[in-house]
């Protein structure tokens, strides 16, 4: 598809980018005395499109409807087959992911359940329930297979996760080569990174196998697999030299304060990524970006209501919250 084919999508873009918060709407929610006050907030600056609110609307109703909203307005600017469902792929992943945990451990999926996505959870769930992942479509179908075949045989969840996080991010790395878009390409190579990251540094303090790392691990750009699981087979400080010598200086100094500060400066450096294609005028990748910065958005939007409702001080908050998108 020719990149002036978007011209129209990316432009109307623009308008949805305009509803985004900005740093005082964040101080604004973080100083709220109450949810509903917060929540009142988020429905005056629009969150949750042109639907009429009540005043007792609710948290996860709200976010809901935002999300349908946004996804909504971008399909209908998009020009029909747009591509934009594989972001929501990851979304189809972590929902099987939790089925499998739920259908042979007994608990409740339903709560769990991330949206929008592009496969029903109750599609997958029956699937799984029956004992057929094969009657799932034909983009994780297989996957699903082996997962759930591992985990009734060898009851290893954790083996259970690998396999299904190398099979997105082996889908993903296969249709953004098939897009021929550099920075999509980028955009997966980016995540496989923090990914391998993660995995060396959870790896090290657990005293993993140093097979047993690399082979969770996938090839990347950014850094050397290899090198990492020899790392992480020593320990945490070889892996944190390993970060530092690839280039990831940053990283390493937020992992050697906490995971939490780790996770952070990972989700900041995705955004960062994102705002690199944010003003171009043509492609798909301006609307790419926009749809995983408003889920970004999101994330911070959740922080500070689960924050609110448990009496979390805001200092503490504004301490979780990523860079804005805008």
């Amino acid at each position: 598809m020719k990149e002036t084919e978007y011209a129209y999508a990316v432009a109307y873009t623009r308008t949805l980018e305009n509803r985004m918060l900005i740093k005082a709407d964040y101080e604004a929610l973080l100083n709220a005395h109450a949810l509903e006050e917060a929540l009142r907030y988020l429905s005056d600056k629009g969150y949750g499109g042109n639907k009429k609110k009540d005043r007792s609307i609710s948290e996860e109703n709200l976010l809901k409807d935002e999300l349908a909203f946004i996804w909504n307005e971008v399909r209908s600017a998009c020009p029909k087959n747009a591509p934009i469902d594989v972001i929501l792929y990851q979304n189809d992943f972590h929902n099987l992911k939790t089925i499998l945990k739920a259908v042979f451990s007994g608990m409740d999926y339903k709560p769990l359940m991330l949206e929008p996505c592009t496969v029903s959870p109750d599609t997958i769930y029956r699937a799984i329930a029956d004992g057929k992942p094969e009657n799932l479509p034909a983009f994780f179908k297989q996957t699903a297979s082996e997962a759930y075949h591992s985990l009734s045989r060898d009851g290893d969840g954790q083996h259970m996760e690998t396999v299904l996080d190398k099979a997105f991010f082996s889908l993903m790395t296969e249709i953004a080569k098939r897009s021929e878009s550099d920075f999509f390409i980028g955009w997966v190579d980016l995540n496989i990174a923090l990914m391998d990251m993660h995995i060396a540094l959870r790896g090290a303090y657990r005293s993993k196998d140093r097979a047993v790392l690399r082979d969770s691990m996938l090839e990347c750009k950014r850094i050397n697999a290899d090198y990492l699981a020899d790392a992480a087979a020593r320990d945490v400080s070889a892996v944190l030299q390993a970060l530092t010598q690839s280039g990831f200086e940053e990283a390493a100094k937020a992992a050697q304060e906490s995971a939490g500060a780790f996770d952070k400066w990972c989700d900041n450096a995705l955004i960062r990524y994102l705002q690199s294609v944010r003003h171009s005028v043509f492609g798909f990748e301006p609307i790419f970006a926009f749809l995983i910065g408003k889920q970004y958005e999101m994330q911070g939007v959740r922080i500070i209501l689960s924050g609110i409702k448990i009496g979390i001080p805001p200092e503490v908050l504004r301490g979780r919250l990523r860079d804005s998108y805008v």
